[in-house]
């Protein structure tokens, strides 16, 4: 059982209820004055011969009751006024208490509409960070033999949007660069082989600054095909990208070389 489910109605005490108290003690006060005056008539010459002091004691004998009785709802008036104002102050309490919980409330939706909304933000900013990024490709380029001389050909292609200061690295090497790569254009570079069991698999990575200004980079592996060559021989395999994008910092981009942030 709540407080609310033990608390007064506010029907219990009525706001006549004070007045029907008065009413009813007047009532009682008339009637019981005119029953004394009946009974002074009748008694007319007893207290005619009363000394002052008996009539005083007279006096006070007969109006002692009406006194009691008028004390007696005066107690009851101030019992049910006290009563009246710990009913307001728990029905403050209580408004109180809703007004708080109210105000929780809307700290609650408040947190929730906040945290909706930088939700909102940080998948935007993702979009449009992955909206920037150019779609690269490694398509296998296959090479040029002369006698045991191999020279395979490693391209990457741009999908757009255009990205600038591109720079092509194999193995770490720093091998091509282009100051702008739109979309439909190719870069090529090589790696030459002086026998086909030199050829290992390669890692190439891409580093360009992306059209929101950020510098960037792109990874694919290349694997080797053990028999894709000439004769059988061991040649590269299909370039395959790897997933992600990585963040650098503008002095990898100046350099060359150092590890992605």
């Amino acid at each position: 059982m709540t407080q609310q489910d033990t608390a007064p109605p506010i029907a219990s005490l009525p706001p006549a209820h004070a007045h029907k108290l008065f009413v009813r003690g007047m009532a009682v006060s008339v009637a019981y004055v005119m029953a004394l005056l009946i009974y002074a008539w009748l008694m007319r010459k007893a207290m005619l011969e009363m000394k002052p002091d008996q009539f005083a004691t007279f006096l006070s004998g007969v109006f002692a009751p009406l006194a009691f009785l008028w004390l007696v709802l005066g107690f009851r008036q101030q019992g049910d006024e006290l009563q009246n104002s710990a009913r307001a102050l728990w029905l403050q309490g209580e408004e109180l208490r809703n007004s708080v919980e109210q105000q929780r409330q809307l700290v609650e939706v408040s947190r929730e509409q906040l945290a909706f909304e930088a939700g909102e933000r940080r998948r935007a900013e993702e979009e449009a960070e992955r909206a920037a990024q150019p779609r690269l490709h490694m398509p296998r380029t296959g090479g040029s033999y002369s006698g045991p001389l191999q020279t395979l050909k490693l391209a990457v292609t741009s999908g757009g949007p255009a990205c600038s200061d591109v720079r092509v690295f194999v193995d770490g090497n720093e091998k091509v660069l282009t100051a702008i790569l739109s979309e439909g254009e190719r870069m090529v570079t090589a790696q030459s082989y002086g026998r086909p069991e030199d050829v290992e698999p390669l890692m190439v990575e891409v580093e360009y600054t992306d059209i929101r200004g950020n510098r960037r980079a792109q990874r694919f592996a290349v694997p080797v095909d053990e028999s894709g060559g000439p004769n059988g021989g061991r040649t590269l395999g299909q370039p395959v990208k790897l997933p992600g994008v990585e963040k650098r910092t503008p002095s990898v981009a100046s350099d060359g070389s150092g590890d992605a942030t």
